[in-house]
């Protein structure tokens, strides 16, 4: 299961990364086409690497209020247009991620400077309300450098796990006027409704409406329980339930073991198969853990105050985190500040690209190209 575990690992939550290798149809001499082209060509030769310089990539220290980080920076030796934290989901390699890379050259071709910070958190598959703090404090040191945000031009994009942290860190005081754009691909809204889809299969395309079922990918559950085993009690119990996670995707995943009361509850929602009972075993875990799930719930917090223009994109077949989680977020943010683009032809790890998807694609990129400054 390891093996399978970690085939997968490498392929999940990167969006429009995963383009990388799909035969497109013909996009257009617009500057949107070529850089959809760009990404899909990942390292390959396009037509945006022929008339653009190579960008640099530079790893940088930063201390933001005594907290320190590292992060890489991808400039091109053109003039910079705009600033972007670029945010990854939570896999091993974290920013140095083969497709998160060719993601960032493609836009430090397109004139942004990008900045990708180093979450060790997500890294070690942990989902941490402090997580949306570090994508603040990347955000304030990318606005330290004037240089590389010129007239304040700067945004926020992020994959899964990290579009809600977007989402969040966009809200924080102390960034929250500066911040001008962020783009969520893959993300989520309200964290009941990703914890239901990947305990039970079930999402609803509003609230109130039928369960709808479609299979989920065992990577989100592996990494919830991942993560939330490190706040149990009792070592014993973080040990089990450990061990479970390494079983989920395989027939065999009981435990026989005594388990305290945190841990027994954390078991009974991983266990759980039914959609309605999911809110009270929710409300059943333990302080600890229900608190740092709050902290990175979107629906948990007040919307209204986002400043930001927010460019939402979602596959309709995604089996990590259902599409109608983008939907519901998009209902959530002020009414003018949203573009939402719901992609047929895309599922989390499965890029098939439609002829009647293409228009969207480039919608959406021409979208993020908007929110650079005018060449001169």
């Amino acid at each position: 299961m390891i093996d399978r575990l970690l085939r997968h690992v490498s392929v999940v939550l990167m969006l429009l990364a995963t383009l990388s290798g799909c035969a497109l149809p013909p996009l257009g001499n617009t500057e949107a086409a070529f850089a959809l082209e760009d990404i899909a060509a990942a390292n390959k030769p396009s037509r945006l690497k022929t008339q653009t310089p190579s960008p640099s990539r530079r790893t940088y220290d930063y201390v933001i209020d005594g907290r320190s980080y590292t992060g890489d920076v991808y400039r091109s030796p053109q003039s910079v247009r705009a600033g972007i934290v670029l945010v990854p989901g939570v896999f091993p390699a974290g920013k140095d991620d083969v497709r998160l890379v060719a993601m960032a050259m493609t836009l430090a071709r397109l004139q942004f400077a990008v900045l990708v910070p180093d979450l060790k958190g997500l890294r070690r598959n942990q989902l941490r309300a402090n997580d949306v703090r570090e994508v603040a404090d990347a955000f304030r040191y990318l606005l330290s450098r004037p240089e590389w945000v010129p007239e304040g031009r700067a945004g926020i994009t992020g994959f899964s796990y990290g579009g809600g942290l977007v989402v969040l860190a966009a809200l924080e005081p102390d960034v929250r006027e500066q911040v001008r754009f962020i783009t969520s691909f893959g993300g989520y809204y309200d964290m009941r409704g990703v914890v239901t889809y990947f305990t039970t299969g079930h999402y609803r395309e509003t609230p109130g409406a039928d369960w709808q079922y479609r299979s989920p990918h065992f990577y989100l559950k592996w990494v919830f329980t991942l993560s939330n085993a490190d706040l149990l009690e009792h070592a014993e119990d973080r040990a089990t339930l450990r061990l479970l996670a390494h079983r989920i995707g395989d027939d065999d995943n009981d435990i026989d073991a005594e388990l305290a009361a945190d841990a027994r509850a954390l078991y009974a929602l991983l266990g759980n198969e039914e959609p309605d009972r999911v809110p009270a075993l929710i409300a059943q875990l333990p302080p600890r853990i229900r608190n740092e799930l709050e902290g990175i719930n979107p629906a948990a917090h007040d919307l209204s105050a986002m400043q930001a223009q927010v460019i939402l994109m979602h596959g309709r077949g995604d089996t990590f985190i259902p599409y109608t989680e983008s939907i519901a977020l998009a209902r959530a943010l002020p009414p003018g500040q949203v573009q939402l683009f719901i992609i047929e032809g895309y599922a989390h790890t499965s890029v098939r690209p439609k002829r009647e998807d293409i228009p969207q694609f480039l919608d959406m990129m021409e979208a993020l190209l908007e929110q650079r400054m005018a060449v001169k």
